[in-house]
């Protein structure tokens, strides 16, 4: 069996990458090892022939699991821009394997490029079909990365929710979609303030799936969506922030979780639920000092207008648990630098009320390389977001454990007995220099991370 792939733009010269993949084979002498956190994946060697580069790769017995078996088709693709191949073969006598090898390789060849004259999406175009579910999977990681690349000039709160209308499965799944007015009657209060200071509309999208209940669900996506971050009035550094494009990740992942749920079958109930904002400076734009009620009841005490995000997931999980009354939920939300500081871009911080939702998620993420790292919950944090004037500050008053208030903040939010975990995307989201499943900018982390999630957590 094989797959090809075939460049988008063809030259004159044409260059053939041939790969061959055995496994548990013998193994010639002399062959380059590939490792990834000093774990040897494969090993490999390459020749020149007449007509083309011959690749061959030996599979490690030890290294089966999803994320091994991408990985080479990651470095298959690294091999073909290195070598500007314009037709590769991949060889191998497993569907299983070339499938997952597939995904790696069409995973990596995403590149978000439309802006620039002459440019696609992909390099390399395959008449080779997934299966459903993969090709699924693929499907919502790109659609992710699209929401989180493009501009917050195309991307604002009301777009957000046309180009989401557009790609999900509106035969599974209705969405509700609520403008500014709808939003002020539900009395959203906290994510109003946040988007005072723009002259963009705030919209809040619910997600439902269609002919099943609508309470008692199995489990609530919750997405931060401030879909750009200038701090308000308490300013951003101008450096960098750029980036703050991709402030509304966690609102990019939820609608790819549900796309991808939309287009698979389920052994759960599922909704979700997104707010969209804009965080800007302006003449109407909330102040330090302002004491906002949320949804919820519990008066906030504004210190930080750059600590918004908080303020918008506060309502929405507030409103989503009410409405829907989840046994679980998990939020996303490119929160805090701090959690950037503490874990890198290598794990999203978690935080959880559950055990076996925290074990489950961490067990996903080291099968799928979206790892996640588990941070403290503890009373102890609670103290510092007290305040003598008001029920809560969105921040607290030292410069310590960013992250951990965070997530004690929105602890408040969630119903005592709902179990709730809290991902802390924002050093995860985008990397400028890609990593090794995907190229340069947006990574797409999350939904490969919940789609194994599901698979373990709602097992038959």
């Amino acid at each position: 069996m094989k797959i090809e792939f075939n460049s988008l733009k063809l030259p004159n010269q044409r260059i053939k990458l041939i790969i061959e993949i055995y496994d548990n084979s013998k193994e010639p002498k002399k062959l380059t090892e590939f490792q990834y956190n000093n774990e040897n994946i494969f090993n490999y060697t390459f020749l020149l022939e007449k007509d083309a580069i011959l690749f061959k790769i030996f599979r490690k017995k030890e290294t089966n699991s999803f994320f091994h078996k991408v990985v080479i088709g990651s470095f298959i693709y690294d091999q073909s821009i290195k070598f500007a191949a314009t037709d590769i073969i991949i060889k191998h006598n497993d569907k299983n394997i070339l499938d997952n090898i597939a995904f790696g390789f069409c995973q990596k060849d995403f590149l978000y490029s439309i802006h620039k004259k002459g440019s696609h999406l992909s390099i390399y175009k395959s008449k080779y079909q997934l299966p459903v579910l993969l090709k699924s999977r693929l499907k919502s990681i790109n659609f992710l990365k699209q929401l989180v690349s493009e501009p917050s000039n195309i991307v604002d709160p009301k777009f957000f929710t046309q180009l989401v209308n557009k790609n999900i499965n509106l035969s599974k799944v209705s969405m509700k979609i609520h403008d500014e007015k709808k939003i002020k009657k539900i009395g959203l209060n906290c994510l109003l303030a946040v988007n005072q200071g723009s002259k963009k509309e705030p919209y809040v999208v619910e997600f439902f799936e269609k002919n099943k209940r609508k309470k008692n669900i199995d489990i609530l996506f919750v997405g931060k969506g401030v879909c750009f971050d200038s701090g308000g009035i308490s300013l951003k550094p101008s450096a960098g922030m750029e980036e703050m494009k991709w402030d509304m990740g966690g609102a990019a992942v939820t609608a790819a979780i549900i796309k991808y749920l939309s287009e698979i079958k389920t052994n759960f109930s599922y909704a979700g639920i997104v707010g969209l904002v804009e965080n800007m400076p302006s003449g109407s734009a909330y102040k330090p000092g302002d004491i906002i009620k949320s949804y919820k009841g519990i008066n906030v005490e504004v210190l930080n207008t750059d600590a918004e995000g908080r303020l918008v997931l506060a309502d929405i999980i507030t409103y989503g648990c009410e409405i829907y009354k989840p046994k679980l939920v998990i939020d996303f939300a490119t929160l805090t630098g701090a959690i950037v500081v503490a874990l890198g871009q290598h794990y999203a911080g978690m935080f959880s009320n559950d055990d076996k939702l925290s074990d489950t998620l961490y067990k996903s993420g080291m099968e799928t390389n979206e790892k996640v790292w588990r941070m403290p919950l503890h009373e102890d944090f609670n103290k510092e977001l007290n305040s003598p004037f008001v029920d809560l500050k969105n921040i607290s008053a030292g410069r310590y454990g960013g992250s951990v208030t965070a997530a004690q903040f929105l602890q408040r939010f969630v119903p005592s007995k709902t179990k709730w975990a809290h991902l802390d995307i924002a050093g995860t989201t985008w990397k400028n220099n890609g990593d090794i499943l995907n190229s340069k900018g947006a990574t797409g982390f999350g939904l490969t991370l919940i789609a194994d999630f599901i698979d373990r957590y709602f097992k038959n």
